[in-house]
């Protein structure tokens, strides 16, 4: 979708300021690792997202753990678009972050959740050794179609 302009402001999203309108927003979960130890640190960080995945996939409805072993039918509750879940590392400055992102309604639920299972996870980050700087952000995000209406379609030749 085209996020310029008249496009946003037909999907009645909230904005910030004239012309800058968000429709999801992101939750934000860091810390800073160590090189100690060979990354010791860092793989546990990475080990306690893998031992919470069920917990924080099941945010943004994916299809893990107990779905998985179900019959339910999940048609039109993903849009991985506006729904999403990212982990970031970054190694200059030693930052690790998971980022749940979701459609603003759907992140007003889990913000009246508590974020759940935010204070889990930051409470095992912060017992990690050599983890510092634990902390939490809520900021909005969108996905920007830079090529907007400058792909042309197969229509008028650009498959030729």
């Amino acid at each position: 979708a085209y996020l310029g302009g008249s496009a946003l402001k037909s999907r009645n999203m909230p904005e910030i300021a004239p012309g800058v309108s968000y429709g999801t927003l992101a939750r934000e979960w860091r810390c800073k690792w160590s090189y100690d130890d060979d990354c010791a640190s860092l793989k546990a960080c990475q080990k306690l997202l893998q031992d919470m995945q069920e917990e924080i996939l099941q945010v943004v409805h994916h299809w893990s753990g107990k779905q998985l072993k179900t019959h339910e039918v999940l048609n039109g509750k993903i849009d991985v678009s506006t729904q999403s879940v990212q982990r970031i590392v970054g190694q200059a400055c030693c930052d690790f972050k998971v980022i749940i992102k979701l459609p603003a309604d759907k992140f007003s639920e889990w913000q009246s959740r508590k974020f759940e299972p935010e204070e889990k996870f930051l409470e095992s980050l912060k017992a990690i050794p050599g983890v510092e700087q634990v902390e939490t952000q809520t900021y909005t995000m969108e996905t920007v179609n830079l090529f907007a209406q400058a792909v042309p379609k197969a229509s008028k030749g650009c498959m030729a």
